[in-house]
């Protein structure tokens, strides 16, 4: 139908040029067949950008009915993300498995980021839920298509809540991941409750050590991610105290970069969260063995 329209468009442009032609030519008794190849060419002309327009016109009409109108028949749902999630938390031992946490921690978590950090629900989405999504895709590396699966929303509304609830740990972990005594004032009692450990460790805060997640950086910057092992990773470097608290965590360097090259990366970038140590005071540094490093 849409060519059957195209085709008689083009007949009307060309009867429009020729009235034109006419017009012109009882205008101008004294034409010649120069003027008549000029008036062919300028109606092919015509006809030529017409039917440019309307298979353009074609083209994108096409491409909106495929994507907005010719859909697929709507699933239909044994059972809704909210419902799985529920079942989840009830079934002994699901909840860890699933999202790296029990119950009551799960419950615990979701409490501190709606009370604290601005954790909200949505119209069709419970702030429970975004938050099982994002706990789900965080522990276990699952794709926007699998979490589409299980939670029943649209991959466009699965990567908004993730993104949702990631400000709001982000934000959390300001208050929570940093040194209780930023500046060290005492030593802590496991190392001066030990007579073996205090002569070597009384003026050491912490331990710190890193490690190698996967990554999936943009192509043009792939080369900078792959180091020994062959594949793309990002460096992590964490913090923590003698109470195995982290009390600090830097994230994203490339795979490549070297250990200490990221230290003093950490130390420059972020001076003012970095938990530097008074004048004289150690990390320990894991590296295949314990050393001491001043810092």
């Amino acid at each position: 139908m849409l060519l059957v329209h195209i085709c008689c468009l083009e007949y009307v442009a060309y009867a429009v040029c020729m009235i034109h032609r006419c017009v012109a030519s009882d205008s101008e008794m004294d034409d010649t067949t120069s003027d008549d190849e000029e008036w062919t060419s300028k109606t092919m002309a015509m006809m030529r950008s017409v039917q440019n327009s309307l298979f353009a016109t074609a083209v994108v009409v096409s491409k909106y009915y495929l994507t907005y109108h010719d859909k697929n028949d709507a699933r239909i749902c044994g059972q809704s993300g909210y419902g799985w999630l529920m079942e989840t938390l009830n079934t002994p031992g699901e909840s860890h498995q699933m999202f790296r946490m029990n119950a009551s921690l799960f419950y615990s978590l979701h409490d501190l980021l709606v009370s604290n950090y601005g954790l909200q629900s949505s119209l069709h989405m419970n702030s429970m839920e975004s938050l099982a999504i994002f706990l789900v895709a965080c522990g276990h590396g699952w794709s926007n298509s699998a979490l589409h699966n299980i939670f029943k929303h649209s991959g466009e509304t699965i990567s908004r809540k993730i993104d949702e609830v990631l400000n709001c740990v982000v934000a959390m972990c300001e208050d929570y991941i940093r040194p209780i005594d930023p500046n060290f004032c005492t030593t802590h009692p496991r190392i001066s409750g030990d007579s073996r450990m205090m002569p070597y460790f009384k003026d050491c805060i912490g331990a710190l050590d890193g490690t190698h997640i996967t990554a999936t950086p943009p192509l043009h910057d792939l080369i900078r991610y792959i180091g020994r092992s062959g594949k793309a990773t990002q460096n992590v470097l964490d913090v923590v105290d003698f109470d195995l608290r982290f009390t600090y965590a830097s994230i994203g360097q490339p795979g490549s970069m070297h250990d200490t090259s990221v230290l003093f990366h950490a130390l420059k970038h972020d001076h003012d969260k970095f938990p530097h140590p008074p004048l004289g005071i150690k990390y320990v540094v894991k590296y295949h063995w314990y050393h001491l490093y001043g810092i």
